[in-house]
């Protein structure tokens, strides 16, 4: 589960300088997780939004040849109906203008680095549409460098996978907030971080589709789990997992035709050290 360091390992943040380029002119893919710092609830750490995906990568660079680059730890505010809102402590936000300028930046990085295609994987809620304009941005001034912006994380999950995952009917992704989806994912990935005797069900008093400010705390609860937590389960974590790692294959295989290529022997990454 930790990251695989040394010779022959694709993660970006231990990578040497010379690896990192040998990388780029082979035309290696690189996959952003972007993420943030936000609270969880009282059982899961405010890393959540980037310390899951980055697992998830690391699993899907065992079946794929990319580089999983280094996690954006920073995102968008936190809005009440999605991820328990701002005035949590711990939640570490940015505002539009300065997130949106932050991945202009790292994107035109990693082209000066050689890097020709490139996946922004975004898994925080309210990072949508902030993540897609800049790469807007810099796709005009480098139209020959393909940028995929998965602001997605997660499949459509079919009607068998929820029945297993909440049985009792599934609430929605914006209520999904540090609850059965993200407890079960940090149970299975993550286990050692995960505050067990703190694990709570909650739920807004007022749950309406439009914001209000000043912050209405009824849109939030005071624990900032959304939903139901306790019934996440290590095997639901497991079956998630699978999932959303198939979806991550999937979109590589659609836009840049992987599908017949598996990481070379010094690229792999094991089942139990790449969680």
């Amino acid at each position: 589960m930790s990251p695989v360091l040394g010779a022959g390992t694709v993660e970006y943040e231990w990578m040497t300088w010379p690896e990192i380029a040998a990388a780029a002119a082979a035309d290696a893919p690189v996959v952003i997780a972007i993420g943030s710092t936000e609270q969880h609830g009282p059982h899961l750490p405010v890393s959540a939004d980037w310390v899951v995906p980055q697992a998830l990568l690391r699993l899907a660079a065992a079946r794929r040849p990319f580089i999983v680059g280094p996690p954006v730890r920073l995102g968008y505010r936190s809005r009440p109906a999605s991820g328990g809102g701002q005035q949590f402590p711990g939640t570490l936000s940015l505002r539009a203008t300065t997130f949106i300028a932050m991945l202009e930046d790292l994107l035109e990085e990693l082209i000066r680095t050689g890097f020709r295609r490139i996946v922004l994987y975004s898994w925080h809620f309210e990072n949508a549409n902030f993540v897609y304009e800049p790469a807007y941005l810099v796709s005009g001034r480098f139209p020959d460098v393909k940028i995929v912006v998965v602001e997605a994380g997660m499949p459509e999950f079919d009607s068998a996978d929820l029945d297993v995952l909440f049985p009792d009917g599934f609430p929605g992704l914006a209520l999904e907030h540090a609850a059965v989806i993200e407890t079960s994912l940090f149970e299975y990935l993550r286990p050692a971080t995960v505050r067990m005797d703190r694990i709570v069900d909650d739920a807004p008093a007022r749950n309406v589709p439009w914001d209000v400010l000043p912050i209405d705390p009824t849109m939030s609860t005071p624990t900032g789990v959304l939903a139901s937590a306790t019934k996440a389960s290590v095997a639901k974590g497991e079956l998630l997992t699978e999932r959303i790692v198939e979806h991550i294959v999937s979109i590589l295989d659609t836009e840049f035709e992987m599908a017949d290529r598996t990481p070379p022997f010094g690229m792999l990454l094991s089942t139990e050290d790449g969680r």
